[in-house]
C-alpha cells in the first residue's frame, strides 16, 4: 500500500509540473522560466509547509521527487503542442485534482497523528495541496484564489476537516482517508464543471 501511495505521489507530481507548464501565459516564454514554473507548481506547497513546521525540505529528504518535477516540466516544454491537442490535457487535470486530494489528505492524517493540533494538520495540508498552484498563477500572472470568487481551496479545508472529525469518531484511518480523498476530487470537478463561486453574501463588498 505504501508504494502505491508512493507512485501515486510521483504521478501526481507529473501531473503538478505538467500543469504549470499547460499556463496559458506561458506561450512565448523561454525554456528555463516554463521548466522552473512546472518545478515550483509541483513542488511549491509541500516546500513551503516544510519551512513552516521546520521540517528539512520533502525535495531534500527525497530526492525522486525533485528529479520527477524537474524532467517532468521538461518534458511537458518539448511534448506541449502534443499534450494540448490530445486527451493528455485533460488527464493532466484530472491527476492535479487527485493530487490535491491526495497530499491534502496525507499531510493532514500524518501530522495529526504526530500530535500536531488539528487546525495545524488542516492548514498545513491545505498548503500542501494548493499553494504550487497559488505560486504558479502568481508567477504567470495568473488570477490566484486570493483575487477571485472560485471555490478553490474550499474542497480541501472540507475534506481535511471531515478527515479529523471520522478519525475522532473512531473511524479507521485506512478508511477515512480514501473516503476524504474522493469526497475532495468529486467536491472540486463538481465546482469546475459547475462554475461554482462563493454566493454575494460572502464576498467582501
Amino acid at each position: 500500500m505504501d508504494l502505491f501511495v508512493y507512485l501515486l505521489e510521483m504521478l501526481c507530481i507529473v501531473a503538478f509540473a505538467l500543469s504549470g507548464v499547460l499556463a496559458e501565459s506561458n506561450k512565448g516564454k523561454d525554456i528555463v522560466s516554463v521548466i522552473l514554473l512546472g518545478w515550483v507548481t509541483a513542488l511549491g506547497g509541500g516546500t513551503l509547509r516544510d519551512i513552516i513546521i521546520d521540517e528539512q525540505v520533502f525535495w531534500i529528504r527525497d530526492q525522486t521527487y525533485f528529479w520527477v518535477a524537474l524532467f517532468s516540466a521538461c518534458a511537458g516544454f518539448f511534448l506541449i503542442k502534443e499534450i494540448r491537442k490530445s486527451l493528455v490535457e485533460r488527464m493532466v487535470i484530472l491527476f492535479d485534482t487527485i493530487g490535491v486530494s491526495l497530499f491534502a489528505i496525507l499531510v493532514t492524517a500524518n501530522l495529526y497523528s504526530l500530535g500536531f493540533a488539528a487546525y495545524v494538520a488542516i492548514f498545513m495540508g491545505m498548503i500542501t495541496a494548493v499553494f504550487g498552484g497559488v505560486i504558479r498563477d502568481i508567477i504567470a500572472n495568473r488570477p490566484t484564489m486570493f483575487n477571485n470568487t472560485e471555490l478553490y481551496a474550499t474542497p480541501v479545508i472540507l475534506g481535511s476537516c471531515l478527515y479529523i472529525l471520522l478519525i475522532n469518531i473512531g473511524v479507521f484511518s485506512g478508511i477515512a482517508s480514501p473516503f476524504c480523498m474522493l469526497l475532495i476530487v468529486a467536491m472540486r470537478l463538481f465546482v469546475v464543471i459547475k462554475n461554482i463561486r462563493f454566493p454575494a453574501f460572502l464576498i467582501l463588498k
